[in-house]
Formats: C-alpha cells, structure tokens, sequence
C-alpha cells in the first residue's frame, strides 16, 4: 500500500536566465515585476503567504549574490512581494551585467492562520480611523490580486499585461 502525504512547499520563487544581459535598474525592476507576478499568484494557488523575500542576482561573469529580508507581515501580495524585491536588488547590485535575476519566499504560513496585528504594523498612522483606512487598501489589494488570478487562468497570462511592461 502507497501512502502520499502532501509534501508542504518550504519556499515558492521564480527565476530567470535573461536572453539578453540586463544593465540597467529599469530593465531590471520590469524583470522583478514579472517574478513578483509569478510568485506571488503561486502563494495565492497554494494559499499560503510568505514571511521571508530573497532576490538572487548572477552576473554574466557567474558570480552569484543574494540577500534576503524578513517581512513585518506575512504577505502573497504580488506588490509587497516586488517592492520588497526592488529594496534587495538595489542593496545588491553592483552595477556589471545581469545574466540571471530571481525572486524567492519562505517561512510560509497558510493564508487562512489568524494574524497577529501589532501596533508597529500601522506606524506612522495617527488615528484608527487611518488605521482601518490602511487594512482596507491592503484588503483591495489582497481582492485584486485574485481577480487578476482568475483573469489569467483563464485566458492565459499575456491576458492582463501592464502598462509598465507594454513597449
């Protein structure tokens, strides 16, 4: 008798070996984009969020760095998730030519775990009036990003296409 348990992912990323070498941050933020996109629709797929990003960069001399940061809140958010990605790659990146970029999470936690909000979630908010205003939007963006899912599944993920990334 076969036993299959289901094997819990320890981490979702996405990486890319470029056709072309990237040399500059806007190119290279149209690429971490992309990765957030992907990774972040994979959390939501999964139903898990993540507590950890990482972005690992290779050179086109192979040489490989990465870095990594802890979230104050586990997210699946696809604009946290890039943000946070933007935030790495410019500690990291020393300017020469990118073969490679990738993005990746970890420390994940189902999306259905309750969440423990603490009062340095919201800093820099002066009222709970702007408080809730804050979870809303984060609510909105948390709706979007299944939409945005389900639009893809659908029809295929050139369906929605940015306007960032349009050329």
């Amino acid at each position: 008798k076969i036993s299959r348990e289901h094997v819990e992912n320890k981490g979702i990323g996405n990486s890319t070996t470029l056709s072309k070498d990237v040399t500059t941050e806007e190119r290279a933020r149209e690429v971490l984009l992309m990765l957030a996109e992907t990774v972040g629709g994979r959390l939501r797929k999964e139903q898990q969020k993540a507590n950890m990003v990482s972005v690992e960069i290779k050179y086109s001399t192979f040489q490989s760095v990465s870095h990594q940061k802890q979230l104050q809140r586990a997210t699946n958010a696809d604009k946290v998730i890039y943000e946070t990605a933007c935030d790495l790659f410019r500690e990291l990146w020393n300017g020469e030519p990118i073969r490679l970029l990738g993005i990746r999470t970890s420390k994940l936690v189902d999306e259905s775990e309750p969440e423990q909000m603490s009062i340095f979630d919201l800093e820099g908010v002066s009222n709970q009036n702007m408080a809730r205003q804050e979870i809303k939007k984060n609510e909105k963006q948390e709706k979007l990003d299944k939409v945005l899912d389900q639009i893809r599944k659908k029809y295929g993920d050139g369906a929605i296409v940015r306007g960032s990334l349009k050329k």
